[in-house]
């Protein structure tokens, strides 16, 4: 399975969740479209609230490399609000939960004692 992306690696959501580049982010079956906020596993559109798309979004331009929940607290939730460490755990949980019908679920791993790793070596590829 290959990442397939447009997008400069070192892009990140500004204050309001925009991005500097607004490509798609694909991997196999999965489609984020950040400049539409559109989720999609092949052809069905998937609700993601806004901080599960930017982290599913972080995740997937950020693969195969775990994440403390401080460096995604940085990176996704930004500098510009107070949050708890588990709040991470919280949208992690949801994001699962969502992409799990699909056959997602398990594209972000927990690593123990370290934090979380996004690997797109999964049952997605599966997905066509």
């Amino acid at each position: 399975m290959q990442l397939h992306t447009n997008q400069n690696q070192n892009t990140r959501p500004n204050y309001w969740g925009r991005y500097e580049s607004q490509q798609t982010v694909s991997l196999g079956a999965l489609h984020l479209s950040p400049a539409t906020n559109l989720a999609q596993v092949g052809d069905v559109a998937v609700f993601l609230r806004p901080l599960e798309f930017r982290l599913l979004h972080f995740f997937m331009t950020h693969p195969n490399k775990v994440y403390t929940r401080e460096q995604l607290l940085e990176q996704v939730w930004g500098d510009w609000i107070v949050v708890g460490e588990r709040t991470v755990d919280v949208h992690i949980r949801r994001l699962r939960a969502t992409l799990q019908p699909f056959g997602l679920g398990s594209v972000i791993k927990t690593v123990h004692c370290r934090g979380y790793l996004f690997t797109n070596e999964s049952s997605a590829a599966s997905i066509n």
